[in-house]
């Protein structure tokens, strides 16, 4: 994925947390983080901390990959 955007990488986390069919609230607790702060990062909006996003992806079984743009 070419990310650039908070709102992009709240889509993928959408994604593929409904293609594992697993509920906001599933997810919140599996990751370590609250519901409304889910929301938000998967709506694009908020700025969590890294640690945050990084739990959640983490959770999905997904990872954060970094490139020269």
């Amino acid at each position: 994925y070419g990310i650039i955007n908070r709102k992009q990488i709240g889509e993928i986390i959408k994604k593929r947390r409904k293609s594992l069919k697993i509920s906001q609230p599933t997810l919140a607790v599996l990751a370590g983080v609250g519901v409304n702060t889910l929301v938000s990062v998967e709506r694009g909006v908020g700025d969590p901390k890294i640690s945050t996003i990084l739990s959640i992806l983490d959770t999905l079984g997904l990872r954060l990959n970094i490139s020269l743009k």
